[in-house]
């Protein structure tokens, strides 16, 4: 599936859409009880499904993007191995395999778990996430599917709601000796309400896979936080293509739906949600000018959007200093929700106040840099961070 963005129990069906390389195999903990009957031929079940896989799709062989993925993955598989989970779909943990990472050279940002513990990683997808916390939260997912047999119960599922509705529907059909007309449209109806039932389990296996990650990373080395900030620039980048409402054909809830889900299980356990603290492409930088001198000018920065050029000052510091701590206070008030009225300028148009506090205060030297009066560079500042918080608030969907 791409439990992140696509439904994983029809990639089990189609086995040909991803190709993969194997991270290097997990070595076997000696005090790791061995699998059931069960547990074991659901591993030989994924192991063909990935053999089918590798017949057809490429490799990605980077030693540092294997090690990466495999190393944070086996840090949560032992996890998910020794922590017992509640299932809303499925079957509680803790999960029963070891588990074997994949990096698939596709651009896609995604990624699906196989049953048996099998997890592939799109290349797209490591393009795309911008810090380790970020992945964690992605292979906590996978995982979680993995654990809780989303998969395998999908599969009865589809198939127990087959036969208590197109099987009725046929016979109805049939010895009912409807006009061909009619048995056509009960045979639609019944295709069309198996389609928005097998579609509701898979959200639901969603959910569960979004829940059981936090429980995993709330006990990892990585901030759980991080697939909360993965979820909302995910959403950010599918507001930008054609809305398409997928109505009973839809298998995964809708992601500013599960965004919102997450955030309240962050408030629910108690962990601050400091989105920069996890992700570097959210965050306000302090960057050089000129790479070639490192204790020349620096800017306070954010993706297209230039705050602040401060000029070396005795009392106050270097361009450097200024800058980095400008863009630490940004950073603060943007994870602490500040809104665009809340930046003002200072009674003496020489300061940028955020909630009563300066933010920085503007030099003569900043302003004969900027070429520019001190009050006109203070009010070009504050239009800058407004911009900032505008920008934020658009990524957000707010």
């Amino acid at each position: 599936m791409h439990s992140i963005g696509k439904r994983f129990a029809f990639v089990i069906a189609s086995v040909g859409l991803v190709g993969c390389l194997v991270a290097q195999e997990p070595a076997k903990s000696p005090q790791r009880p061995e699998q059931s009957p069960r547990d074991q031929q659901e591993v030989e079940f994924g192991k063909k499904v990935v053999a089918e896989i590798e017949k057809q799709y490429k490799f990605v062989t980077d030693p540092a993007l294997v090690e990466r993925v495999n190393r944070i993955g086996q840090t949560l598989a032992e996890i998910a191995r020794t922590t017992p989970t509640h299932a809303r779909y499925g079957e509680s943990g803790p999960a029963p395999f070891e588990f074997t990472f994949y990096i698939l050279d596709e651009k896609d940002v995604n990624a699906f778990s196989v049953p048996g513990g099998f997890i592939f990683v799109n290349k797209g997808l490591l393009d795309f996430v911008s810090s380790d916390d970020e992945l964690a939260a992605v292979l906590a997912h996978e995982i979680a599917h993995a654990a809780h047999r989303h998969v395998t119960r999908l599969i009865r599922d589809d198939a127990r709601v087959q036969q208590s509705v197109l099987l009725p529907a046929l016979l109805v059909g049939v010895f009912g000796r409807l006009p061909s007309e009619d048995f056509a449209g009960l045979m639609t109806g019944a295709q069309l309400y198996r389609i928005a039932r097998v579609s509701s389990f898979s959200q639901e296996a969603e959910t569960d896979s979004d829940l059981t990650a936090l429980e995993y990373l709330r006990r990892s080395p990585y901030n759980p936080v991080g697939l909360l900030v993965f979820m909302e620039r995910l959403a950010a980048e599918e507001r930008k293509r054609p809305q398409i409402d997928w109505g009973i054909f839809r298998t995964h809830p809708i992601t500013r739906e599960r965004v919102e889900t997450i955030k309240r299980a962050l408030q629910e356990y108690g962990i601050p949600i400091r989105r920069r603290e996890v992700s570097p492409a959210l965050q306000v930088h302090a960057l050089m000018l000129d790479k070639e001198q490192p204790n020349g000018l620096y800017e306070v920065r954010f993706e297209g959007i230039q705050i602040f050029v401060p000029a070396d000052d005795p009392q106050l510091g270097s361009s450097r200093t200024r800058a980095e701590q400008i863009a630490r206070t940004l950073n603060t008030l943007l994870d602490d929700g500040v809104q665009l009225y809340e930046v003002q300028l200072s009674a003496d148009k020489r300061s940028v106040m955020v909630r009563g506090s300066e933010v920085t205060r503007i030099t003569d030297q900043d302003a004969q840099l900027a070429g520019k009066s001190v009050e006109a560079l203070a009010e070009a500042t504050r239009e800058a961070i407004r911009r900032l918080l505008w920008s934020d608030a658009v990524r957000m969907g707010l």
